[in-house]
């Protein structure tokens, strides 16, 4: 490695579609676009999704899949990874190194046990959710403190984990986002009907169940026609929803779309984005639709820090359907609130989540210019 050349090094899972590959793929083509030498470590195939665009500069390492099912096979590829990323320490001691997500964090620490590095790692998710083993536990209690600093993305999660780990060793980074829309573009269709999307993994964390009987009342209500739903996603609840759609006669009500990587197409011809996530660490669909100017309906647990009910988007009181059709119908009969809401949420995303913004708050947690 060049000495005056600065290296950054991501450890991770593989760059999948979902919210922290996304941080992942961001953070490398901003710093490769600024001179600096980009590296990615995946503990198996890296699996690169096909809407992230991925500098042509960066490098990438995949490692032997430390989440294989057979326990030996399991233990032999992780201590063959933290060898290997041992190995690549010793060549490139000068390098910055980012992990994300709790096995790459603590495999990283691991890994660097006769090494002295500069070591940040990430958590995505909100611990309080996470179904984590005993000794993943014990392991990240131990390891945790080691690093140089843990980036979180809300003060709640911040809260969760200054229980083991120094608060003055906690960052707050939120995700960043694109300007997608000005003020003077926005536009609330006068349409009889509202279209409500869903877009994002099909799984239990994301409320997908709640939001399907929420539709089925809707569609047997006397509101029904205010409304047309489209889902936009894929997961282990896809199948829920293909048979929902066919067991209630839903193909002209409900339509859906398994899996995209183009999710603005989607969002910018939808009224509202239903987000009733269970939780988060910070939902980039929540950001993106309020990037775009629609009325975002999310939940306290997963879009508080963003969301300040009734302004820039509107939280639920429980996860539940009859909460939903309740939202729903408060901003069908007012059209003015939901165009008010779109402003605002504009108004956020420019003010706290622009990619300038929070590049910035990386690059000084990182010094890494």
């Amino acid at each position: 490695m060049n000495k005056n050349k600065k290296l950054l090094t991501i450890i991770c899972h593989n760059l999948y579609c979902g919210g922290t590959e996304k941080v992942i793929t961001n953070l490398i083509n901003y710093y490769s676009s600024i001179g600096i030498e980009t590296t990615i470590i995946t503990l198996g195939p890296a699996k690169l999704f096909s809407s992230f665009k991925l500098s042509k500069k960066t490098n990438i390492i995949e490692l032997r899949n430390v989440s294989s099912k057979n326990i030996f096979k399991k233990l032999f590829n992780i201590l063959d990874s933290i060898f290997t990323i041992n190995k690549y320490m010793k060549d490139n001691k000068e390098s910055i190194y980012l992990s994300f997500l709790t096995t790459p964090n603590i495999l990283t620490v691991l890994s660097s046990f006769n090494r002295r590095i500069n070591h940040y790692g990430s958590e995505r998710n909100n611990p309080k959710y996470i179904n984590l083993s005993i000794h993943w536990k014990l392991l990240r209690f131990i390891t945790y403190p080691k690093m140089n600093y843990l980036i979180v993305q809300t003060k709640e999660i911040k809260k969760y984990f200054s229980t083991f780990v120094p608060k003055r060793k906690i960052r707050i980074i939120p995700n960043s986002i694109k300007k997608y829309m000005d003020h003077n573009k926005i536009k609330i269709k006068n349409s009889k009907k509202l279209r409500i999307l869903f877009i994002g993994r099909l799984e239990y964390q994301k409320g997908i169940d709640v939001l399907l009987d929420s539709i089925i009342k809707i569609f047997n209500s006397e509101c029904k026609d205010r409304f047309i739903f489209e889902i936009v996603g894929d997961g282990t609840f896809s199948e829920l929803v293909e048979d929902t759609i066919k067991k209630y006669n839903l193909e002209r009500y409900l339509k859906f779309t398994k899996g995209t990587d183009k999710p603005y197409k989607f969002i910018k011809n939808c009224n509202i984005v239903l987000h009733p996530s269970r939780y988060e660490g910070m939902s980039n669909v929540v950001l993106e639709a309020m990037a775009c100017g629609k009325c975002v309906i999310s939940t306290y647990q997963s879009s508080s820090e963003i969301i300040t009910n009734n302004k820039n988007g509107i939280l639920m009181k429980s996860v539940s359907a009859i909460e939903i059709i309740n939202c729903l119908e408060k901003v069908s009969m007012n059209k003015v609130l939901l165009k008010d809401i779109g402003l605002n949420a504009i108004n956020t995303i420019n003010n706290n989540y622009s990619e300038e913004k929070i590049f910035s708050f990386w690059s000084k947690t990182l010094k890494i210019n």
